[in-house]
């Protein structure tokens, strides 16, 4: 039986069953209504993983995850966002560019959550002659830091920082929402999703996961988490993809 909302094509974003691409697209036209309520993007949290659940090797190296196929998904879900972000710990180990290469639309903005502007002013990111990119980070830190990124190409954006001394993420989403980013697509690395899950900031998950074992760096840091992570998923749809599984799936939040 079909839910109701499926029926309805005129449902918010946040009440609409999203099992593929166009489903996504057409929900996400209403992003702007679901920031304007809750003072903060609507956040996509998207990444591959292996079955046993590591999103990159051992020693924190890029593997090869993704499909062909699932690869041109995750793009596709780039050219549907505003935004996408990542953190400093991903930007280190693959220097990555965050354009849309293996499918049609427009490179999101790019977003970096740095607590202590680590971001090199030589990072392809950074160098990009189309966008400067944005770099969140705690204030109070050098000036020099941040006058060095702003002349290679980036914007350095100060946000508060929670208890634990890293950027607080409510902060960060009412920050990107007053530059009226309606749409954000979060890809990791690992603390980055850690973080967004024990804060409870993801409104939608959509997960590739890749048909081997790696043994490597678990999706959920532990050194993070600062204690046991249960989360349940709703509205769960599985979608074979290439060679991958992609989960499409609302959280379950239990209160904190």
């Amino acid at each position: 039986m079909k839910n109701d909302m499926t029926e309805d094509p005129h449902a918010p974003i946040d009440r609409r069953d999203i099992r593929s691409l166009a489903d996504l697209g057409a929900g996400l036209a209403d992003a702007e209504r679901f920031r304007v309520q809750h003072g903060r993007p609507f956040v996509v949290l998207s990444y591959a993983q292996s079955v046993d659940g590591s999103i990159a090797g051992h020693n924190r190296e890029r593997i090869q995850l993704s499909s062909p196929e699932s690869m041109a998904l995750t793009h596709g879900i780039r050219a549907l966002c505003d935004g996408i972000l990542i953190g400093i710990g991903t930007l280190l180990s693959d220097d990555p560019r965050l354009t849309v290469t293996h499918a049609r639309g427009p490179h999101p903005q790019p977003v970096v959550l740095d607590t202590h502007l680590r971001t090199p002013p030589a990072a392809r990111l950074v160098q990009r002659p189309d966008t400067r990119p944005w770099i969140i980070h705690k204030p109070g830190l050098p000036e020099s830091r941040a006058q060095a990124l702003r002349a290679a190409g980036a914007e350095p954006m100060p946000c508060g920082a929670g208890a634990d001394g890293w950027i607080d993420l409510p902060s960060a989403m009412a920050l990107l929402a007053d530059r009226r980013v309606n749409r954000l697509m979060v890809e990791g690395g690992a603390r980055v999703i850690t973080s967004f899950v024990r804060q409870q900031v993801a409104d939608l998950f959509i997960i590739t996961i890749s048909p081997q074992f790696v043994g490597g760096l678990p999706v959920l840091d532990a050194g993070a988490s600062g204690g046991a992570v249960h989360l349940q998923f709703k509205e769960a749809f599985y979608q074979p993809m290439g060679r991958d599984l992609i989960l499409w799936a609302r959280p379950w939040w239990t209160p904190a």
